[in-house]
Protein backbone atom coordinates (compact mmCIF):
# COMPACT_ATOMS: atom_id res chain seq x y z
CA UNK A 1 0.00 0.00 0.00
CA UNK A 2 1.17 3.48 -0.58
CA UNK A 3 1.92 6.33 1.41
CA UNK A 4 1.31 9.66 1.38
CA UNK A 5 4.57 11.08 0.89
CA UNK A 6 4.89 8.32 -2.55
CA UNK A 7 1.76 10.16 -3.66
CA UNK A 8 3.15 13.38 -3.53
CA UNK A 9 6.29 12.18 -5.52
CA UNK A 10 4.37 10.26 -7.80
CA UNK A 11 1.56 12.99 -8.77
CA UNK A 12 2.94 14.18 -12.25
CA UNK A 13 3.81 10.30 -13.43
CA UNK A 14 0.15 9.63 -12.16
CA UNK A 15 -1.87 12.93 -13.91
CA UNK A 16 0.63 12.32 -16.90
CA UNK A 17 -0.73 8.13 -17.09
CA UNK A 18 2.65 7.21 -17.27
CA UNK A 19 2.36 4.69 -14.32
CA UNK A 20 2.51 0.98 -15.04
CA UNK A 21 -0.93 -0.60 -14.74
CA UNK A 22 0.15 -2.05 -10.56
CA UNK A 23 1.34 1.15 -9.78
CA UNK A 24 -1.43 2.81 -10.94
CA UNK A 25 -4.05 0.91 -9.07
CA UNK A 26 -1.92 1.07 -5.93
CA UNK A 27 -2.29 5.14 -6.47
CA UNK A 28 -5.95 4.89 -7.28
CA UNK A 29 -6.29 2.61 -4.49
CA UNK A 30 -4.80 4.98 -2.01
CA UNK A 31 -6.96 8.19 -3.27
CA UNK A 32 -9.89 5.83 -2.70
CA UNK A 33 -8.77 5.83 0.83
CA UNK A 34 -6.97 9.40 1.45
CA UNK A 35 -8.97 12.33 1.29
CA UNK A 36 -5.87 14.61 1.91
CA UNK A 37 -3.86 12.73 -1.06
CA UNK A 38 -7.22 13.25 -3.00
CA UNK A 39 -7.45 17.24 -2.10
CA UNK A 40 -3.78 17.05 -3.13
CA UNK A 41 -4.34 15.59 -6.74
CA UNK A 42 -7.25 18.21 -7.27
CA UNK A 43 -5.41 21.36 -6.23
CA UNK A 44 -2.64 20.22 -8.72
CA UNK A 45 -5.09 19.40 -11.16
CA UNK A 46 -6.91 22.76 -10.98
CA UNK A 47 -3.20 24.30 -10.91
CA UNK A 48 -2.63 22.75 -14.05
CA UNK A 49 -6.11 24.15 -15.72
CA UNK A 50 -5.57 27.53 -14.20
CA UNK A 51 -1.94 27.93 -16.04
CA UNK A 52 -2.93 26.22 -18.98
CA UNK A 53 -5.99 28.51 -19.58
CA UNK A 54 -5.01 31.72 -21.12
CA UNK A 55 -1.93 34.23 -20.49
CA UNK A 56 -0.04 33.92 -16.77
CA UNK A 57 -1.18 36.54 -14.36
CA UNK A 58 1.10 38.45 -12.20
CA UNK A 59 1.86 36.28 -9.41
CA UNK A 60 -0.21 36.65 -6.42
CA UNK A 61 0.51 38.84 -3.50
CA UNK A 62 -0.55 36.64 -0.82
CA UNK A 63 -1.53 33.13 -0.11
CA UNK A 64 -5.15 34.67 0.77
CA UNK A 65 -4.95 35.57 -3.38
CA UNK A 66 -3.43 32.28 -4.03
CA UNK A 67 -6.53 30.63 -2.54
CA UNK A 68 -9.03 33.00 -4.58
CA UNK A 69 -7.88 32.35 -7.92
CA UNK A 70 -7.48 28.40 -7.21
CA UNK A 71 -11.38 28.80 -5.58
CA UNK A 72 -12.67 30.66 -8.76
CA UNK A 73 -10.67 28.07 -10.91
CA UNK A 74 -12.91 25.62 -9.45
CA UNK A 75 -16.26 27.13 -10.38
CA UNK A 76 -15.44 27.46 -13.60
CA UNK A 77 -15.25 23.69 -14.53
Amino acid sequence: MLKCRDMAELVTPYLEGALSPRMRFAAWLHLRLCDACRRYIDQVRRTIRLLGSGPVPPPPANEGEIMALLETASHDQ
